[in-house]
């Protein structure tokens, strides 16, 4: 059974992300550095997600990694797209 200060943690961990994320767009929307850091900040999400709903927290260190190395890949195509394609002003 899961301790509900765990839950509460991860709970609250994903509401001051979200609103870190949104202050960081309110403040230059469209900003390449700023949507860098929103995606930095959406994976470790992302991440910290997967392993409290599916308790890969529990398992082998290899595991975990398993888990991460799709979230950075996509990060990656993510940030090279943002990058291969001219910004429209």
């Amino acid at each position: 059974m899961m301790k509900t200060n765990l839950a509460v943690g991860v709970w609250l961990y994903l509401v001051v992300a979200t609103v870190v994320e949104v202050a960081l767009f309110k403040v230059n929307p469209g900003n390449l550095n700023i949507d860098i850091v929103i995606g930095v900040i959406a994976a470790i999400s992302a991440v910290v997600t997967v392993m409290f709903s599916m308790n890969i927290r529990e398992e082998s260190t290899a595991i975990q990694y398993l888990f991460l190395i799709p979230v950075l890949l996509v990060g990656v195509l993510i940030i090279t797209m943002l990058l291969a394609f001219p910004i429209l002003q």
